[in-house]
This record gives C-alpha cells, sequence and structure tokens, in this order.
C-alpha cells in the first residue's frame, strides 16, 4: 500500500467529502468500499487483513482513473487501472492526521470468458506492470496467457465501481 504522509497543515475536514493536497474524498463509507474493493479481487496475492486493519480507521475515500497502464502497446483489449486513495485519520498521538494509503485495482477481460474482473495491488508500479503483460499479445491458439491459471467466476457485484 502506497502511503504518503500529509505535508503542510492540517486539511479542511468536511464529512464525506475531506481535502488532502488537493484531491477530495467524495466517498464517506471508506470501509465497506475497501471490503468490496477486496472481496471482488481476484489474485492470490491482493492485499488482505493488513489492509482492512490499516483502513478501518479511514475517514474517506476517492476513486481516480488513472492513466492507461499498458504504454504504447495499446491493444483492443479492456484493461483499465483505478487509484483508490483513503484519507485516514490518526492512528495515535504524535500521528499524522491526513495521511493517505491508496490501493490499486486492474480491471481487465482477460479470463477464458471474456468477463470482467479485477485484481488489487498495494503497489502502482506492481499492477502497472501486470497491465503492460496482459497487453502483450497472446500466443497462438491461448486466448489468455497461460500463466493466468483459471478464474472464479465473476462476482456479481465486481463492476461496482461507485462503491
Amino acid at each position: 500500500m502506497t502511503h504518503r504522509p500529509e505535508t503542510g497543515p492540517e486539511p479542511p475536514t468536511v464529512p464525506g467529502g475531506q481535502v488532502h493536497g488537493g484531491r477530495t474524498y467524495p466517498g464517506d463509507d471508506p470501509a465497506a468500499h475497501v471490503r468490496r474493493l477486496l472481496r471482488r479481487a481476484v489474485n492470490a496475492d491482493r492485499p488482505g487483513a493488513d489492509a482492512l486493519e490499516r483502513l478501518a480507521g479511514a475517514r474517506a475515500y476517492a476513486i481516480e482513473r488513472l492513466p492507461d497502464p499498458r504504454g504504447r502497446s495499446g491493444g483492443q483489449d479492456w484493461i483499465v487501472l483505478y487509484e483508490h486513495a483513503f484519507l485516514l485519520g490518526p492512528r495515535g498521538p504524535g500521528d499524522p492526521a491526513g495521511a493517505e494509503l491508496c490501493l490499486y485495482e486492474l480491471e481487465h477481460d482477460h479470463t477464458p470468458d471474456g468477463g470482467l474482473v479485477s485484481e488489487v495491488y498495494d503497489d502502482e508500479s506492481a499492477a502497472a506492470r501486470v497491465a503492460r503483460r496482459l497487453a502483450r499479445p497472446a500466443p497462438a491458439g491461448h486466448p489468455v496467457p497461460p500463466d493466468l491459471g483459471a478464474w472464479p467466476p465473476a462476482d456479481p457485484d465486481s463492476v461496482d465501481r461507485d462503491g
């Protein structure tokens, strides 16, 4: 998880719309959002209980679609990277209020049936590396890169982008 401590003066606090370094946090139920985000993640190396614990005290969240992670390789496939930024409250005396913690969701259709799935990473560069790998052309006769394995059926909430 990317952890960015707040620098400068304390940001203003507005329930459901905190501001951190120019970012607005419109999401007002971060605990429920992170649970849904991690529940729909299909990758085995997704953040786990430690992420839920660190985000338990989050005050709000924001979702931003990041630039195309595939670079110039492009392609006709569906690969989108989202940053889920959580505004944290102080964890104790001396802990800065307004620290931010980010998770990165990679949504793609590189599945045997072409259905959308989500993978969640605690590091933007790891998510971008997977996106670039998925964007490479598949070997002849292999619609899915062979190292992806079998995917579980998609969760009906898997495309719930706002919550």
